[in-house]
């Protein structure tokens, strides 16, 4: 599966989920299963309904009644992933530390948490503390397709998976403290990383992510820059003012594809141009994503809003 297809598919869940939220007050913990995590793990090709692939209460401890929620389960039938679902409010940490001891007690690297309005990836070592890969609400999930690939069916939370899942943790968290402060060295990085979300020895996959996301922003960087754009910008990438596609509504009277800034009107976008384009217009007007790798996710949403392919054709040479 591509990252875009997974931001489509994430995108129609959102939609969902957003719906059952409304619709359903006070929604409760086995509400939220059936209505909403069944329906996350469609979207990342599990199917729930399929013992081999998903185990709904899965036991813990055989003749003690402890259970987890669910089980994503390996080619090989061993549990990979538990699955835990709480009541909206409940202190993340607390659950995490909580569920970490089942994950340990069948072998399970990962752990997911959620409220239905909230979803966070813990990853379980032996020894150390849970150390959550992610924290996100409903409405960041399509922007974070990226972050979700190693959970997809198609890895079926394999040793690669995983890495994956790590990585793109990593990665994702270096580039939100890079565009928070730029003047981080790598071992500052590496120091920060390991105390939030790889905990233990610099591997190659902490290593790899590091410069990876650093590459990312330094790209971003340099696009701002005379020397690598066609258009300068008045703007630096700290001065801009973070913006996501809630913040726009389509222009009135004006073609599918135009958009207009909810808070200043005379701010507008076109997304019947390519990425490029839509980024740099963002750039001109002092606006950007919430961080690098979370441009395609806004892209995409505003196209699919305006009933655009996710991608403009591209013109015949």
């Amino acid at each position: 599966m591509e990252v875009s297809d997974l931001q489509r598919r994430l995108a129609e869940f959102q939609v969902i989920a957003e719906e059952v939220l409304s619709d359903v007050k006070d929604i409760t913990p086995q509400q939220v299963k059936h209505w909403i995590v069944n329906a996350l793990l469609g979207a990342l090709r599990w199917d729930p309904h399929d013992k081999r692939q998903v185990y709904l209460d899965f036991p813990i401890k055989k003749g003690e009644g402890t259970h987890a929620d669910y089980a994503l389960l390996d080619s090989a039938g061993k549990p990979r992933l538990l699955l835990e679902v709480y009541a909206p409010k409940t202190p993340i940490r607390a659950a995490a530390e909580e569920a970490a001891k089942k994950a340990r007690a069948v072998e399970a690297p990962l752990v997911l948490l959620t409220t239905g309005s909230e979803f966070s990836l813990w990853f379980i070592s032996e020894k150390d503390a849970p150390a959550p890969l992610f924290v996100l609400l409903l409405k960041d999930l399509p922007s974070n397709a990226e972050g979700f690939m190693g959970l997809t069916a198609e890895y079926r939370l394999s040793e690669t998976g995983i890495e994956q899942l790590r990585k793109s943790a990593i990665k994702l968290a270096v580039l939100q403290m890079l565009e928070d402060n730029s003047e981080k060295t790598f071992d500052a990085m590496v120091e920060w990383v390991q105390a939030q979300v790889a905990p233990g020895a610099l591997d190659d996959a902490t290593n790899g992510a590091i410069r990876d996301a650093t590459m990312i922003w330094l790209t971003e960087e340099h696009l701002s820059m005379p020397l690598f754009s066609a258009h300068e910008g008045p703007h630096r990438p700290h001065d801009l003012r973070s913006t996501s596609a809630r913040d726009w509504e389509q222009f009135p009277k004006g073609p599918p594809g135009t958009f207009q800034y909810k808070f200043d009107t005379s701010k507008t976008l076109d997304v019947r141009q390519g990425p490029k384009e839509v980024k740099q217009a963002l750039r001109m007007q002092g606006l950007r994503t919430s961080t690098a790798t979370a441009f395609g996710g806004f892209y995409y949403s505003l196209r699919q809003r305006a009933s655009l392919p996710p991608m403009p054709a591209k013109s015949a040479s």
